[in-house]
This record gives structure tokens, sequence and C-alpha cells, in this order.
């Protein structure tokens, strides 16, 4: 089985990906930005479940952002130390891929994915990927005006994330095209870190970070 942990939203989960990269176990948080506390919490009862049904953790999955700092930070921590602990390989599953994946199992379908994250005011985190979930358009960030992404208008495009709302807002082109506003839960990962675990498409446990989406930035204050 695979530990699954989700972090990069307000809503910590946990899963455990089954034989398949099903997921047999979800442990979802009681309260919106609580992952130091029930994050690990969750991850030792699913791990506890897993041995009571003869099976051991082979891996554990992180979504690697972008997201909350914090959150990516203690959910990367986290995996890292059970890998570590348990001797098993880290997998890093990018979040707003998984968004895609998962409209398009919804029913929405597009040549384009255009994922977003809310970073704040009137930016997001974004990347774009093909129908078959290609990347076209690398982790970045951007200010939403009207002029933003005047390129996909007229386009077959889906939009996703917990930014559509505001998009919609600010960019009326886009109002009427397809979306889905969501946060990734861990079970999202569990196919994905299957697929990634059969190919050894592994994490380097050493070195790996999260993708924030841009550099953190601390200000100096002034005197």
């Amino acid at each position: 089985m695979i530990l699954c942990i989700e972090t990069s939203g307000a809503i910590g989960s946990a899963a455990l990906s089954g034989p398949e990269g099903q997921c047999v176990e979800l442990c979802m948080a009681t309260a919106g930005n609580a992952h130091a506390e029930q994050i690990p919490v969750m991850a030792a009862r699913l791990m506890d479940i897993a041995m009571a049904e003869g099976s051991r953790i082979e891996a554990v999955a992180v979504n690697k952002g972008p997201g909350s700092y914090t959150g990516l930070r203690i959910g990367t921590s986290l995996a890292k130390g059970i890998c570590f602990g348990l001797g098993v390989p880290l997998i890093a599953c990018d979040g707003l891929q998984l968004m895609a994946r998962k409209a398009a199992s919804a029913g929405l379908l597009g040549d384009y994915y255009i994922c977003m994250m809310d970073a704040r005011r009137n930016e997001v985190f974004y990347a774009i990927y093909s129908s078959s979930f290609e990347v076209l358009e690398p982790l970045g960030s951007k200010i939403l005006s009207e002029d933003v992404w005047g390129d996909y208008a007229g386009k077959k495009v889906v939009f996703c994330g917990n930014a559509v709302e505001k998009l919609k807002t600010l960019i009326p082109t886009f109002a009427d095209y397809p979306a889905m506003e969501c946060e990734p839960d861990a079970s999202w990962l569990c196919p994905d870190a299957y697929g990634q675990l059969k190919q050894q498409k592994l994490a380097d446990l050493a070195y790996f970070e999260p993708d924030y989406g841009k550099a953190f930035y601390t200000g100096t204050l002034s005197k």
C-alpha cells in the first residue's frame, strides 16, 4: 500500500492507495489549517490499518504543490520522516495535474486544462495541461486581469482549482467556460502515486522540496 498525504490546501487529508491504485481508506481533517495537529494522527491511523490487514507501506506520496507554504512544509516533512523511518521511497505528485485529471474523470473534457491555486488578492499559481495531461505551461504565477490567457479565448478550455470563482469575476471572457472549483484531497493522489511507483518515478528523498509557485519571502521589519 501507498500512504498519500495532502496538505496543499486548508483541509488536510491522508489516504491509503491499494494494489491497483484505488483509494481504500481516506481520512479528512475536521478543521481547517490544522495540518500539524491532525495529519500525523491520520497517517499513524492509516499505517495501523495497513498493518492490521497484513499489508505494508511500500511508499509515501505527497502533493508537491503549489499551495499553502506552511501546509506543504508540514506535509513534506512528515512524508520524509515516515520514508526514512520505514526505509521506503518518496513519491511527489503534481497537485495541479491531479485537478486536470479529476475534471476529465468528472466529464469536463477539454483540449486545454488551466489549473489554479489561489495565491491571495488577484494572483494565482497555475499550470496548463493538454487533453493528455502533458505540461504545456509549467508552474508559474499570474495576476488575473482581462488580458490574461487571451490566446485561449474561444478554445475548448476547462478551468480547475480553488480560484475559479475569482477568475470568472475578474475575467468576464471566461465566465461561461466549463470549470471545477476544487481543492485536492489525498484520494486524488492514489492512482498517480501507484503509477509512479510502478514506473519507479521516485523523488530524491534527501533533496526534495515542494513547488511553492514562487520563492517564499519574509519582509524585513523597518526600525
